[in-house]
């Protein structure tokens, strides 16, 4: 993910994501539709808690779709303002779910 992103980190105290999002163009691998294959990207490898059977990722002020990880656990989240959107992670752990959301404001978003 190297050709995506440097330096991405989580800081799990504060709930920031930080690091650089470089600009491509092509990104077959976000999606299909030409329109969304350019941009900044920002990939992760989710960690879920002990005995979570699912979890779930949505880009706040986004996209607003809730998506199922798999058991790989990674996602590719395209990101068009930094400022306003948030990552918000949520795991089902028996009844219970735990949620986490993360703001990205730490991001610097490289342009064309």
């Amino acid at each position: 993910m190297k050709n995506l992103q440097s330096g991405i980190t989580v800081d799990e105290t504060e709930k920031v994501i930080s690091g650089t999002l470089k600009y491509v163009t092509g990104y077959t691998g976000f999606s299909g539709d030409t329109e969304l294959q350019s941009g900044n990207f920002l990939a992760l490898k989710v960690t879920a808690p002990e005995g979570a059977s699912r979890t779930t990722v949505t880009l706040l002020n986004g996209s607003g779709r809730v998506v199922d990880l798999d058991e790989d656990m990674n996602v590719v989240l395209r990101i068009a303002d930094k400022d306003t959107q948030k990552v918000k992670f949520v795991s089902y752990v028996g009844a219970q779910q735990v949620s986490t959301t993360y703001s990205l404001t730490g991001l610097t978003c490289q342009t064309e």
